[in-house]
């Protein structure tokens, strides 16, 4: 029996690494065939490979489970990383997963609680109410007939898991080995995060103590609902909590028919995460609709507390700073505080980046500022030059909370396309400004920057007169750029000399044949393939 689990584990391992492998060398080799096709070839070709890819994923997700199940679900919310199309694909994946057999999940109940689950519910229906890539929740009812929903974990989950996380491993490994992700990522520390977080969520235990977390912090919002947990019906393995009945948040005609408003919907779910991130500093780190129901009075239900982000108290002040920032739309100011929490490289070009993030803060966050044509095309090239040079960063620290707000603003967008999380965001902030004494300390802040500028700036002026007076000034231009297009350039050179010296092959070689000198002819073609593989090699 351990030699055949042992097999089918790794049949398994091979399996999921060969889908991740072929899915980045599908988009790798389009910068091969690129030398040979139209831009407008390319496009299409890339559009196609996403739905595509897309479509395999799926497929291999829900055929094997685990954590490719959830990997896709978070990315099915990314709209703004996927076209359409992909996404469309993968948020199949929130209704596709494969339900386990009933009898086999009262075993993990019978050896959870050492009886059968009858003696330990008065009623547990077969049809589940959901399936998860973890878990699978059933509906059921206590000996005194209260309604419950019992949480039970996959048999043999956690074997998976463990070969799923050497298998993601290995892809990472290829991809610190081809790419330069480990330059703009912390990629062992994603990682490790990841695999305790999904470990954690293996613990039913702690999830309820994350959930009755979250419910207390939440106690004084009579719009938000967090399920309570009975305990005597709770093991690591099994998960009692209070039933309540909802509409899934993508269900948009279902929202419609109960006469709730998508907008209020929307603005509920920003006001939520704003106090759970910046004043709670404990929020709930897996927001897809399979987790996020609507009653049909409005009220917000969220389940599934096993995956959990901490945001520490100072990180926290500076996040909330930050946050005012941006909706004062003081760019700078974000900036500034970015370097501090470690997303942009702190010789980044200051006025540079703001004008990028006025951009791009009222494109995705905000509607208010409008920009002329031409002005934006001249901030994407400088932009594109900054990126070059200062790429962004993404902190370990902020995996999690990424990935929530990152699915929060896809569900947002669904929900209303109009929405202005800024503004939404705006009377909070505020609030929180006046209970924190924010004003003050803003108005400290900036004052201490400034007198400290009018301190500097006289002795600065005179440093550099007396330099340029002593004809000692210097003007330091990076030359990172041009180093970078003067390889750029030879390399180009090269790989023009190599297809000159290939098609010359190419042409003696059918010269040859046509005078039918065949053996030479064929040293001839031998010769080009060695000059295509070089030359594909080099690119």
């Amino acid at each position: 029996m351990t030699r055949i689990r042992s097999w089918a584990g790794l049949v398994r391992f091979l399996t999921v690494l060969h889908l991740f492998i072929s899915v980045i060398w599908s988009f790798y080799s389009l910068k091969i065939k690129r030398l040979w096709h139209s831009e407008s070839w390319m496009k299409a070709r890339q559009e196609q490979l996403y739905t595509s890819q897309a479509r395999r994923f799926r497929d291999t997700a829900v055929r094997l489970g685990g954590l490719l199940i959830k990997l896709g679900q978070f990315f099915s919310t990314r709209v703004d990383m996927l076209p359409q199309a992909a996404t469309r694909e993968l948020a199949k994946l929130q209704d596709e997963v494969e339900p386990v057999a009933f009898q086999e999940l009262c075993q993990v109940v019978e050896s959870e609680f050492g009886r059968p689950g009858s003696e330990v519910f008065a009623r547990l229906e077969e049809t589940p109410l959901a399936s998860a890539s973890l878990g699978q929740v059933h509906l059921g009812s206590l000996t005194d007939g209260t309604p419950v929903a019992v949480k039970i974990q996959r048999p043999g989950i956690e074997e998976l898991i463990q070969i799923d996380l050497r298998a993601i491993r290995r892809v990472l490994d290829v991809l610190k080995a081809t790419t330069n992700l480990a330059r703009r990522v912390d990629v062992e520390a994603i990682y490790r995060e990841f695999a305790d977080t999904v470990q954690a969520e293996l613990d039913y235990i702690n999830e309820g103590h994350n959930a009755e977390t979250i419910a207390r912090n939440s106690a004084g919002d009579a719009d938000l609902i967090i399920p309570g947990i009975y305990w005597e019906y709770t093991t690591r393995r099994v998960l009692t909590m209070e039933f309540e009945e909802g509409i899934k948040i993508t269900d948009y005609a279902g929202l419609e028919r109960a006469g709730v408003s998508r907008k209020a919907v929307a603005r509920k779910l920003v006001q939520t995460y704003v106090k759970q991130v910046l004043v709670d500093g404990f929020f709930h780190a897996d927001p897809h609709p399979g987790n996020l129901f609507v009653t049909p009075s409005g009220r917000l239900v969220v389940l599934d507390f096993g995956m959990v982000g901490t945001i520490p108290p100072p990180l926290r002040e500076t996040l909330v700073k930050m946050a005012l920032a941006m909706v004062k739309r003081e760019h700078l100011q974000v900036v500034s505080y970015l370097k501090q929490v470690g997303f942009l490289h702190p010789h980044a070009d200051d006025e540079l980046v703001a004008r990028a993030l006025g951009v791009l803060m009222e494109k995705f966050l905000g509607s208010g500022q409008k920009f002329l044509n031409a002005d934006l095309g001249a901030l994407l090239k400088d932009l594109e030059q900054l990126l070059y040079e200062y790429p962004f960063q993404i902190p370990a620290d902020f995996t999690f909370l990424g990935r929530a707000l990152g699915t929060l603003y896809g569900l947002c967008i669904g929900l209303d396309p109009a929405i202005n999380f800024l503004d939404e965001a705006k009377p909070y902030l505020a609030e929180l400004t006046r209970e924190t004494g924010g004003l003050w300390e803003a108005f400290r802040d900036k004052g201490a920057a400034l007198l400290g500028s009018l301190v500097e700036l006289p002795i600065l002026a005179d440093r550099v007169m007396r330099r340029a007076k002593r004809g000692d000034l210097v003007v330091k231009v990076p030359l990172h750029s041009l180093r970078e297009a003067v390889e750029e350039n030879t390399r180009a050179v090269k790989f023009l000399a190599w297809a000159l010296v290939f098609g010359f092959s190419v042409v003696t070689s059918a010269y040859l044949l046509v005078n039918n000198l065949v053996i030479e002819a064929r040293y001839g073609f031998a010769l080009s393939g060695l000059l295509l593989v070089v030359i594909l090699t080099k690119a």
